[in-house]
């Protein structure tokens, strides 16, 4: 890692902080929002189920569309996907009651959330082929660190006052990110200005997606375990506040937690870069993989809420370490005419886990309980693990094709 923080990654930290500030509040605070303004766990299942469809496809369809329109900038794409927030969110606030319309933006709000992390990530791809002096990991660490920084009092605010806190949260949220993205697309221009006109020629065409199933038959598989494991990943995100009601807490205790969970965070990311060398990206990844076993293992035995909220250190070794590797990974072993499109499916395949998770977890939570329902995404993670370790290749044996 290097001594002095470059001028893109700051930049960059600060499209990647407003996401995840974005996402905390769709992600631990939708159940706090969904029930507080009427819908059970099945409802708020459904509605998550919908919007995490719609992110996944919106995200596939991006990666794709900027595949195959180069001179399209990211900006243009990041904020249409702003503006449909924003106006999302004043509707939510114009109808704040359960019902058609509020499924419906909740549904809208999400997707074009969810599609913003494709966007970005693609971004940072592009940044790094330009020759842009980006840490992605050291930049990534800061979205831990801004969802901690609003996790906490959030929580807080809404027990103070009503879930409708989360509404206006979200505005500033965005109001924030549609200022940074001109700074980073300033960046991005004067990257591609600097390159030589051979480096800044046309990339070959993008691959349809069949084309590209066939032609990265290893990464596909990957998918799927992504799919898998961040359905039980979510089987207890998307539901942590019924996990804590359980253990006897609310939602201050809720937003403690995820400040704690999202700080084990910041250590992995930050230090990525200096990861002994002896082992390849794809057996880091495989050890996360076995993290997120041992982790919701931990979460569906908690006999207590310190446990609960001790075992949360468990994010480290394996979403931390997982989200941060995942990006080049990713870049390494899909050729480049194909890397948005390979971002925007690892960002799709999440939120079709997340789909799963709130259809299924929804019902199972309701009519299983909290227990039993763990140690059922215990086991789909464990399915999830041995799909990835067959699909996680050492990339020292596949190298990137450019």
């Amino acid at each position: 890692m290097k001594k002095r923080i470059s001028a893109v990654t700051l930049h960059y930290m600060l499209i990647t902080a407003g996401f995840w500030m974005s996402f905390c509040l769709v992600s631990t605070n939708a159940a706090v929002y969904l029930q507080g303004v009427g819908y059970n766990n099945v409802g708020l299942g459904i509605i998550l189920a919908l919007g995490n469809i719609g992110g996944a496809l919106l995200s596939t369809l991006l990666g794709d569309f900027l595949d195959r329109h180069p001179n399209v900038r990211h900006l243009q794409v990041l904020q249409v996907l702003c503006a449909v927030q924003a106006v999302s969110l004043v509707l939510l606030r114009i109808h704040p009651v359960s019902g058609l319309l509020t499924s419906v933006f909740y549904t809208v709000y999400c997707s074009a959330l969810m599609a913003v992390n494709a966007v970005n990530l693609d971004l940072c791809v592009r940044l790094e082929h330009v020759g842009a002096d980006l840490n992605f990991g050291l930049a990534r660490s800061t979205g831990s660190l801004a969802f901690m920084v609003v996790s906490v009092p959030l929580g807080l605010l809404v027990e103070r006052f009503s879930h409708l806190v989360l509404l206006y949260a979200g505005l500033l949220i965005i109001l924030f990110q549609f200022f940074s993205n001109f700074i980073v697309d300033r960046d991005l221009k004067a990257a591609e200005a600097a390159m030589p006109p051979e480096a800044a020629a046309v990339k070959e065409k993008s691959a349809s997606l069949g084309q590209f199933i066939r032609e990265n038959r290893s990464f596909s598989i990957l998918l799927i375990a992504v799919t898998v494991i961040f359905m039980a990943h979510n089987m207890d995100g998307n539901f942590m506040i019924n996990e804590i009601r359980a253990l006897g807490g609310g939602t201050a205790d809720m937003g403690w937690i995820a400040a704690f969970q999202a700080l084990v965070e910041v250590p992995v990311m930050v230090l990525a870069s200096r990861l002994p060398k002896k082992w390849s990206l794809a057996q880091y990844i495989r050890l996360a993989f076995l993290f997120f076993v041992v982790k919701i293992l931990c979460y569906a035995l908690a006999p207590s809420l310190p446990f609960f909220f001790a075992a949360r250190i468990l994010q480290a070794p394996s979403y931390a370490l997982y989200i941060v590797l995942i990006v080049p990974y990713a870049d390494l072993v899909v050729p480049h005419k194909d890397s948005a499109k390979a971002q925007g499916l690892l960002v799709g395949v999440t939120n079709v886990g997340a789909v799963l998770a709130s259809l299924a977890g929804g019902a199972m939570f309701d009519s299983l309980g909290v227990r039993p329902t763990m140690l059922i995404a215990v086991a789909i993670a464990a399915l999830g693990c041995a799909i990835g370790f067959a699909g996680a290749k050492d990339e020292r044996k596949a190298p990137k094709q450019l």
